[in-house]
């Protein structure tokens, strides 16, 4: 049998998870609970009127409830006590709105913000992952947990935390009442207390099951859609815009089916409720008759008792709604904790220190590295640079070359050896201040949504304007910027689609030359480009690389040109070979 949802370990540690998101937002909290208990008071005294109006002018009884008896004293038995009971019925109304207008405004604000902090803390988490997790993690699936399981999580916090109590305290203050006014009554309307929460456990389990199987598929779709986006021109040049539509309608079908069994369970779910509802209403309906007809009660007494039993119900009704959707939220919190879970692989040593600016004497010292599962590409590798000399570093595809420079950016860790800068281990030094001391230029020109200006200025975000144009005119890119429609303000397009292959490669070079640091990577950034393009980079690049020690991933003569020293990657050894060998062709 499925555990009930709101007992379930994963819904209690999602909500101690998540918790701790709400104590920044007290003040507003304690607000709203305020608000609550004016809330909860207009609940319990918006019947009384009517029993008034009932006891005290339809039927007027001498023995009656305190309240009544009052306000027959006061006001009479005439249009006066009907003048007092609509006045009453109008004033409770302005109360119960003012402070349910306050109480959601305070909850919904909260709500809101609170959502913005876990995405914000999930995106951060995301970015200080390894690289490892960034190798085989999908990122439509990383962009559906930040929006959609993120969005989910204010259902979780304000329906099963603080609506939750807001509940109870409406349905106490209300049994409360009740049971004043006959416990018997009242025992009889809380007699489908056991069905319901039998329901709740039921299907509270299956929904949250089948809500955790939609969230996998619609991780699936934003894989499928941010695939087919990105690679637009290869689906175009291709011609598998149709192949494409099938494998997205195929994941989008998928994901409606699980929403439909997920709806279908809750919609159940709601159906039982109403009518184990339905039962206690007739059941006290006519136990109340009973009492009335033995004079345990008045007519005015059943009339309110029903009107109560309303109150009662109706947040009995939404607890049990809430519960479908908090089985849908615990599902999306699940999704998150799986990747708050996850601990760096590559983390800082404790007491790991700030490297300053390194000279940039390079060592790999019996470096052996293997990717999991993989054989190792590096086995007691050494490898020695001088600060400005510039290496190439050459082999087949797949035998280590780009995985090297990883290690120097630690990207990841070695599993014996280490990598060591001015004789220092990097582990020693603290990631950020390690990183920069290291400049890089790829393959693939990755470029942001944003003006050149600021995609230059990626490199070193305090930099000048003056320093920005520098970089710029050293990587010569300054004259076609100064082309473009607003020069340095152009808006480029996502990954800067909107320029050429060489326009964005020499944005790239002048991020690096910008960021001044005493390594630069260089990771064939010549390849892919026409043979004019290729050499009209040469410059920028001898330019970036001077003066700073340099790894060069290259295969072509073109860009070993650049090289001081060239070694090539066999059986997980860096040997070294001379520039004009023949061998490096190979």
């Amino acid at each position: 049998m499925s555990r009930d949802p709101l007992r379930s370990d994963a819904l209690w540690r999602l909500v101690r998870r998540m918790a701790p998101q709400l104590r920044p937002h007290r003040r507003r909290l304690v607000l709203g609970g305020l608000a609550l208990i004016g809330v909860a008071a207009s609940e319990v005294a918006r019947p009384w009127p009517l029993k008034v109006v009932f006891d005290g002018i339809l039927m007027p009884r001498p023995d009656t409830d305190p309240v009544t008896g009052w306000m027959t004293a006061t006001f009479g038995t005439g249009d006066g006590l009907l003048a007092a009971t609509a006045f009453a019925i109008l004033a409770i109304a302005l109360v119960g709105g003012a402070a349910g207008f306050a109480q959601a405004y305070l909850i919904a604000s909260v709500g809101q913000k609170v959502v913005a902090q876990i995405r914000l803390d999930l995106y951060r988490h995301v970015q200080r992952l390894s690289h490892s997790f960034h190798d085989t993690a999908s990122s439509g699936d990383i962009i559906a947990r930040l929006t959609g399981d993120v969005r989910m999580m204010r259902d979780l916090l304000i329906d099963a935390v603080v609506f939750f109590a807001a509940r109870v305290l409406v349905i106490g203050a209300t049994v409360g009442v009740m049971a004043w006014m006959d416990w018997r009554l009242t025992l009889s309307a809380l007699a489908i207390l056991p069905a319901l929460w039998l329901v709740t456990r039921h299907f509270g389990g299956r929904i949250r099951g089948a809500a955790r199987r939609q969230r996998r598929k619609e991780g699936k779709i934003a894989v499928v859609m941010t695939e087919g986006i990105s690679s637009i021109d290869v689906v175009k040049g291709f011609a598998r815009e149709a192949y494409e539509e099938s494998r997205f309608a195929k994941q989008n079908n998928s994901s409606a089916e699980a929403g439909v069994v997920t709806t279908r369970l809750a919609a159940n779910m709601d159906r039982v409720t109403q009518v184990i509802l339905a039962l206690g209403t007739a059941l006290v309906l006519w136990y109340g008759v009973v009492r009335v007809r033995s004079g345990a009660i008045s007519p005015g007494d059943l009339l309110v008792f029903t009107a109560y039993l309303s109150t009662l119900y109706k947040p009995v009704r939404k607890m049990a709604a809430m519960t479908a959707r908090v089985a849908k939220a615990t599902a999306s919190g699940e999704r998150l904790l799986e990747i708050f879970d996850l601990s760096p692989e590559v983390a800082e040593r404790p007491g790991a220190v700030d490297a300053g600016l390194l000279a940039g004497r390079v060592g790999f010292a019996n470096v052996t590295f293997a990717y999991p599962g993989s054989p190792p590409v590096l086995r007691n590798a050494y490898l020695n640079l001088n600060p400005g000399e510039i290496v190439a570093i050459v082999g087949t595809s797949g035998i280590g070359k780009s995985s090297a420079t990883r290690l120097i950016m630690r990207f990841y860790d070695p599993q014996e050896g280490s990598v060591r800068i001015d004789g220092h281990d990097i582990r020693e030094f603290t990631l950020d201040t390690l990183r920069g001391n290291i400049s890089v230029v790829l393959q693939d020109s990755v470029l942001f949504g944003t003006t050149v200006r600021d995609s230059i200025a990626y490199g070193r975000l305090d930099a000048t304007e003056d320093e920005i144009v520098a970089a710029a005119r050293e990587a010569e890119a300054d004259g076609f910027i100064r082309l473009l429609p607003e020069g340095y303000d152009t808006v480029l397009g996502e990954r800067g689609e909107t320029l050429s292959g060489g326009q964005r490669q020499r944005i790239t070079i002048a991020r690096a030359v910008l960021r001044d640091a005493p390594i630069l990577i260089l990771d064939e950034p010549l390849t892919g480009l026409d043979p004019a393009t290729a050499r009209s980079l040469l410059g920028g690049l001898r330019r970036a690389a001077a003066g700073r020690t340099t790894f060069l991933i290259a295969h072509d003569a073109l860009t070993l040109s650049l090289a001081s020293r060239v070694v090539r990657i066999e059986d997980g050894q860096f040997v070294e070979y001379p520039r004009n060998s023949r061998i490096l062709s190979a």
